[in-house]
């Protein structure tokens, strides 16, 4: 067995996302329509956690493995998942905006799940198949490492004025990190307070 063969490839790892991502969505899912203190702080919580997760995913795929798709596999498919990229970003950006208190939080929530899960459908169902079956095993699990090497880089915040282009994302995206990070440090943002 091959060091590469005990490794996850991109499938696994983008995969293993999906499920982080409906875990929290499951958790938001409870929260809806409640209003007290503690449910207004875990929905914050939970929104800003799979914000962070939402956008370093994303700028990942767009830089690592979209253009990959572009160029070998299906042009229409990585343009398809970039927009739909685009729309999850402005909902995103409209709830880091609002208070959890705000009587559209709730449904901006819905419709942040709606997207995710219908993106997730999409990817898992076509794209990531057509990933196996154009890419060898070690392409797999290199573009997974690239697409570590891109996450722990990457913004913390959405950023939907940014086009959603691997060249662009890859030049502005440390500029962004940097500037969200030191803006998650100095207001606790995405620290975990349980």
């Amino acid at each position: 067995m091959t060091e590469t063969d005990s490794q996850r490839d991109v499938v696994d790892l983008l995969s293993a996302d999906h499920r982080d991502f409906d875990r929290v969505f499951t958790q938001l899912e409870g929260l809806v329509g409640q209003s007290g203190p503690d449910a207004l702080r875990r929905k914050r919580e939970l929104v800003d956690e799979v914000t962070i997760g939402l956008v370093k995913h994303s700028v990942a795929e767009e830089t690592r493995v979209y253009p990959k798709v572009l160029e070998r596999v299906d042009r229409e498919e990585a343009e398809h998942s970039k927009h739909e990229h685009a729309e999850a970003e402005e909902t995103m950006k409209r709830l880091e905006r609002m208070d959890p208190d705000d009587p559209r939080f709730d449904g901006e929530v819905q419709t942040l799940i709606r997207e995710i899960r219908h993106h997730v459908e999409h990817e898992e169902s076509r794209m990531f198949t057509e990933l196996r079956a154009t890419f060898d095993r070690d392409e797999l699990v290199r573009m997974a490492e690239e697409v570590e090497r891109v996450k722990a880089l990457a913004p913390t915040r959405a950023h939907p004025m940014t086009p959603n282009e691997g060249a662009v994302r890859t030049v502005l995206g440390p500029v962004a990190s940097l500037l969200d990070h030191l803006r998650d440090a100095v207001s606790g943002r995405g620290k975990k307070t349980d």
